[in-house]
């Protein structure tokens, strides 16, 4: 079969399409020709020195497509099943999933559009929930919020019953199209790179209760300045960097929580129970259409290298995503 594999070059890392061997799916697994698989910044990180180095050869974390065999002891799949999940190597015309960490695709969900649920939708939900414990009428400033996790956050967060939807972006312009998602106010890093006055002014001077944060590096203490009293800060990307200072007085008079949050780091059972919690209270949204993806552009397998470059430009609004 076809796929993108990741190899050694003079320049570091880099992409190469090559034939390679077809899975066979293990105990537990079901074998899915792929339809369409989406990019992660992941993806690229994986030649950063911030990410350990993984034994993976086949690039990718996530896609959609249909089982077409299965492994021992599957039952939750049948041939023919459409099915979305977290899979490393899913740059490739088949891949092995673990059937506890596939989901189900609605039937009017296009598989397309699949493809970009697993990663943005359950880091969104899991950190937004599980991590953040967001209620009812509560604030939340979403950072980098025209980033797949940031689209999905915003419209999580208004199913969820946030009160208000702020979201933080060097590209103002290019988050006005989310207001129709549910995104309320706009952060513009370009133009006010201290965000934490910004938020107090657009909060009444009160702070927001829940920050996700996908920069990291950088931005901690402005994070702090703009949460609320027993506000929650949820780390999950560092764009920015692995490193920060944080002020501890203002962390323990304010009463904060800092959390960080990793579906890569969790093992096949948390994973399992993030995409069981998901299905569970959002997977009818899903359904419905209340939640879909925001799909930028599309790149045949062939092409993974470019789509990789076009990611890092960073003009894009939502997901890449692959076609084999």
């Amino acid at each position: 079969m076809k796929a993108v594999v990741v190899v050694d070059s003079p320049q570091g890392k880099t992409l190469q399409v090559r034939e390679v061997a077809a899975p066979v799916p293990g105990p537990g697994q079901v074998l899915v020709h792929v339809h369409a698989a989406a990019l992660n910044r992941s993806d690229l990180s994986r030649t950063q020195k911030h990410y350990a180095p993984r034994p993976v050869h086949i690039a990718g974390n996530e896609m959609s497509g249909e089982v077409i065999a299965l492994g021992p002891g599957v039952t939750r799949f049948a041939p023919g099943d459409r099915v979305m999940a977290l899979a490393d190597g899913s740059y490739a015309e088949q891949v092995c999933v673990d059937e506890d960490v596939a989901l189900r695709v609605p039937d009017a969900l296009p598989l397309l559009d699949a493809a970009a649920v697993p990663v943005s939708y359950l880091t969104a939900h899991d950190a937004l929930r599980s991590a953040g414990h967001l209620a009812g009428g509560e604030s939340v400033l979403i950072h980098s919020v025209t980033s797949g996790v940031g689209i999905a956050a915003v419209q999580i967060a208004r199913v969820l019953g946030a009160g208000l939807v702020m979201g933080s972006t060097r590209r103002a312009d290019r988050a006005e199209p989310l207001r129709a998602h549910g995104l309320q106010e706009i952060v513009d890093l370009a133009r006010a790179p201290d965000f934490s006055r910004a938020v107090l002014e657009k909060t009444g001077g009160q702070g927001t209760a829940l920050i996700l944060d996908a920069i990291g590096g950088g931005v901690l203490a402005q994070n702090l300045a703009a949460a609320a009293v027993r506000g929650r800060i949820v780390v999950l990307g560092m764009l920015g960097g692995t490193e920060d200072t944080l002020d501890l007085n203002l962390l323990a008079l304010r009463r904060l929580q800092l959390i960080g949050v990793s579906l890569r780091s969790r093992s096949l059972a948390e994973r399992a129970q993030v995409c069981r919690r998901f299905e569970a209270e959002l997977g009818p949204r899903l359904a419905d259409g209340t939640l879909r993806p925001v799909i930028s552009r599309t790149f045949p397998l062939d092409e993974a290298l470019q789509a990789q470059e076009f990611m890092r430009g960073n003009l894009h609004l939502g997901k890449i995503v692959l076609l084999p």
